[in-house]
């Protein structure tokens, strides 16, 4: 565009400088006769040698559109303008596309007098340009850089976009390396330093879960001391006590374990899980519980995902419905997208100031606060094990209506089979 744009400003400046010359040279021979001649007899001149197409004045200004008049002192070496004038100006004709010519161009000439001699030629044609040739060249030269450019810029992002892959598909608790990546230096210097920053991750997420499983056993060990211990004491109403403080204890060390072990699932494998069925069994457990849940649409669906990790999310969700509010239901939706799993109830639901922080960890609301018990790191475990299974956890809740939590994960594909994927039943909360 550039280029064409260049091309229309010379091509139109070359015009209009060719037509001043030509009209400087039709009045080249009048200026020398009209300088020779009398003061008297210069009018008279300019009468006769005006043509059909030429119109010759002698005159004390100059008389030319203003604003198209400019100086043109090159125009001197035209004929003898030289040894008669002390100053040229010109003006530029109007173009004419249907005729190909500048119309009503100007000259003004002064004379060593100082009077001047103002012609206007009719109209100076113009040479045949025709540029078509030179656009498409134009053209075809953009479409050839253009196609280079995408070239190149696809050869040196392929290698970028193959990484950027490999990254995103690549488990953090795995061996693998990173695939070479191949192209520019600057390409391979970036997967050189993110197949190290991904062993060193490896490394911690290793020596995390030694530690993870060293602080279980350590305390795990005299929490079952005490049980056992609770059990041998004579009073009923201290023993029921102490183990619910131990149950209590339990429950918040399981709670941290699972939030500390985050999203890789203590090592658990991923499988096809039938969704309905997992719902099933967390809606049995409570049931037997004497905990009633609401049973409403249930859509076969499949996904891949940890077993035991996942049903901590639906019993977690379950338990939050149960506990915190009323009338407790659950169903599962499904469609293009996905799987939803919508646990909720009609309880007077959570406060905006509460929704807001409700995945921070170790946050509990009024209502949670009161009834005692809980962690608060229930749901931030829970959307963890949502996002480690690339989906999503939300929660929705209306004042005076309830609240709603939302579990939406991904399909598995088609060609998976369903296994029977063991569903472990649990007495307290997963």
């Amino acid at each position: 565009m550039a280029s064409l744009v260049v091309h229309a400003v010379l091509l139109r400046q070359a015009a209009e400088r060719g037509a001043a010359e030509v009209a400087a040279h039709r009045v080249a021979g009048p200026v020398e006769a009209m300088a020779a001649a009398s003061v008297q007899e210069r009018l008279r001149l300019a009468h006769v040698l005006s043509a059909p197409d030429l119109t010759l004045s002698w005159d004390s200004a100059p008389v030319l559109p203003s604003e198209r008049t400019r100086a043109a002192p090159d125009l001197a070496h035209v004929g003898r303008l030289a040894e008669h004038t002390q100053e040229i100006r010109t003006a530029p004709g109007v173009p004419d596309a249907e005729h190909g010519a500048l119309r009503d161009v100007a000259v003004s000439v002064r004379l060593t007098d100082g009077s001047w001699v103002n012609a206007r030629v009719l109209a100076v044609s113009l040479i045949a340009a025709d540029d078509a040739a030179f656009r498409v060249a134009v053209g075809a030269v953009a479409v050839a850089l253009l196609l280079c450019v995408a070239l190149a810029s696809r050869a040196a992002a392929a290698p970028l976009t193959r990484l950027a892959r490999a990254v995103r598909h690549l488990p953090p608790d795995g061996d693998a390396p990173l695939p070479p990546a191949g192209g520019p230096q600057e390409v391979r210097e970036v997967a050189e330093a993110l197949d190290g920053a991904l062993r060193r991750v490896r490394d911690l997420l290793r020596q995390r879960s030694m530690a993870l499983g060293a602080l279980s056993h350590d305390l795990m060990s005299p929490l079952a001391r005490l049980k056992l211990r609770a059990d041998e004491l004579s009073d009923p109403a201290l023993r029921h006590t102490v183990l619910r403080d131990v149950a209590e204890m339990e429950g918040m060390v399981g709670d941290v374990l699972a939030f500390l072990r985050g999203a890789d699932g203590g090592g658990e494998p991923a499988v096809p899980v039938s969704i309905a069925d997992l719902v099933q069994v967390v809606v049995d457990e409570f049931g037997e519980t004497g905990a009633a849940v609401e049973e409403r649409r249930l859509d076969e669906a499949t996904v891949l995902a940890r077993p035991v990790a996942l049903k901590r999310v639906v019993r977690n969700l379950v338990e939050n419905a149960v506990k915190y509010g009323a009338g407790p239901w659950i169903e599962v939706l499904t469609d293009r997208s996905g799987v939803e799993v919508r646990v909720g109830d009609r309880g007077p639901g959570v406060p905006p100031e509460d929704l807001a922080r409700a995945f921070e960890p170790f946050f509990r609301g009024d209502r949670a606060r009161a009834s005692g018990g809980g962690s608060g790191l229930g749901l931030p475990t829970a959307r963890a094990i949502a996002e480690a299974h690339e989906g999503t956890l939300k929660l929705h809740s209306a004042q005076g209506q309830g609240t709603v939590a939302v579990l939406k994960l991904p399909l598995s594909p088609p060609s998976s089979e369903v296994a029977p994927a063991r569903l472990p039943s649990q007495p307290g909360p997963q």
